[in-house]
Protein backbone atom coordinates (compact mmCIF):
# COMPACT_ATOMS: atom_id res chain seq x y z
CA UNK A 1 0.00 0.00 0.00
CA UNK A 2 1.59 2.98 -0.85
CA UNK A 3 0.31 6.60 1.19
CA UNK A 4 0.60 10.01 -0.53
CA UNK A 5 1.47 13.45 1.32
CA UNK A 6 1.92 16.93 0.39
CA UNK A 7 4.42 19.39 2.03
CA UNK A 8 2.86 22.12 2.88
CA UNK A 9 3.53 25.25 1.03
CA UNK A 10 3.56 27.53 4.12
CA UNK A 11 5.65 26.03 6.73
CA UNK A 12 7.86 23.17 4.88
CA UNK A 13 9.72 21.06 6.71
CA UNK A 14 12.75 18.21 6.65
CA UNK A 15 14.05 17.17 9.35
CA UNK A 16 16.07 13.89 10.55
CA UNK A 17 17.90 12.87 13.32
CA UNK A 18 18.40 9.72 15.74
CA UNK A 19 15.82 8.61 17.75
CA UNK A 20 15.77 8.34 22.09
CA UNK A 21 17.65 5.55 21.97
CA UNK A 22 19.82 6.05 19.32
CA UNK A 23 19.35 2.97 17.58
CA UNK A 24 17.04 4.59 15.30
CA UNK A 25 16.25 7.56 13.20
CA UNK A 26 13.55 9.36 12.25
CA UNK A 27 13.04 11.33 8.80
CA UNK A 28 10.06 13.61 9.69
CA UNK A 29 7.94 15.56 7.22
CA UNK A 30 5.44 18.56 8.13
CA UNK A 31 2.28 18.20 5.73
CA UNK A 32 -0.60 20.43 5.66
CA UNK A 33 -2.39 18.59 8.13
CA UNK A 34 -0.26 16.24 9.97
CA UNK A 35 4.06 15.35 10.38
CA UNK A 36 4.87 12.46 8.75
CA UNK A 37 7.70 10.25 10.72
CA UNK A 38 9.48 7.60 9.32
CA UNK A 39 11.52 5.41 11.34
CA UNK A 40 14.72 3.75 9.96
CA UNK A 41 17.42 1.31 11.31
CA UNK A 42 20.80 2.38 10.98
CA UNK A 43 21.54 0.66 8.03
CA UNK A 44 18.46 2.22 6.23
CA UNK A 45 19.47 5.72 7.34
CA UNK A 46 23.26 4.75 5.67
CA UNK A 47 22.29 3.90 2.46
CA UNK A 48 19.34 7.48 2.49
CA UNK A 49 22.77 9.73 3.94
CA UNK A 50 24.62 8.20 0.79
CA UNK A 51 21.99 8.93 -1.55
CA UNK A 52 21.33 12.29 -1.08
CA UNK A 53 25.01 13.25 -0.28
CA UNK A 54 26.93 10.96 -2.11
CA UNK A 55 29.80 10.50 0.20
CA UNK A 56 30.24 8.12 3.48
CA UNK A 57 28.37 8.70 6.39
CA UNK A 58 30.67 10.32 9.34
CA UNK A 59 31.21 8.35 12.48
CA UNK A 60 27.83 9.01 14.78
CA UNK A 61 28.35 11.80 16.81
CA UNK A 62 29.85 10.67 20.50
CA UNK A 63 27.28 12.19 23.19
CA UNK A 64 24.00 14.03 23.02
CA UNK A 65 25.74 17.45 24.06
CA UNK A 66 28.76 16.52 20.50
CA UNK A 67 25.41 16.03 18.42
CA UNK A 68 23.88 19.62 19.77
CA UNK A 69 27.04 21.15 19.27
CA UNK A 70 27.57 19.63 15.82
CA UNK A 71 23.91 21.05 14.91
CA UNK A 72 24.84 24.34 16.14
CA UNK A 73 28.11 24.32 14.00
CA UNK A 74 26.23 23.66 10.71
CA UNK A 75 23.55 25.95 11.49
CA UNK A 76 26.14 28.95 12.17
CA UNK A 77 27.91 27.55 8.75
CA UNK A 78 25.12 28.17 6.98
CA UNK A 79 25.04 31.84 7.59
CA UNK A 80 28.31 32.45 7.16
CA UNK A 81 30.70 34.19 4.46
CA UNK A 82 33.80 32.80 3.33
CA UNK A 83 35.84 34.29 5.36
CA UNK A 84 33.68 33.26 8.54
CA UNK A 85 34.23 30.23 7.31
CA UNK A 86 38.05 29.87 6.39
CA UNK A 87 38.74 30.87 10.51
CA UNK A 88 36.37 28.29 11.66
CA UNK A 89 37.75 25.67 9.79
CA UNK A 90 41.68 26.81 10.86
CA UNK A 91 39.99 27.36 14.12
CA UNK A 92 39.45 23.39 13.96
CA UNK A 93 42.97 22.72 12.14
CA UNK A 94 41.89 22.65 9.21
CA UNK A 95 44.60 23.54 6.72
CA UNK A 96 43.05 25.79 3.61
Amino acid sequence: MTREFVVSDERPSVSYGPTRNLDEWVLAVTCEDERVEIVLDERAMYDLWVEVRGVPWPDPPKSPKNERLVRQLVHAANGADEEMLQDALEALGVRR
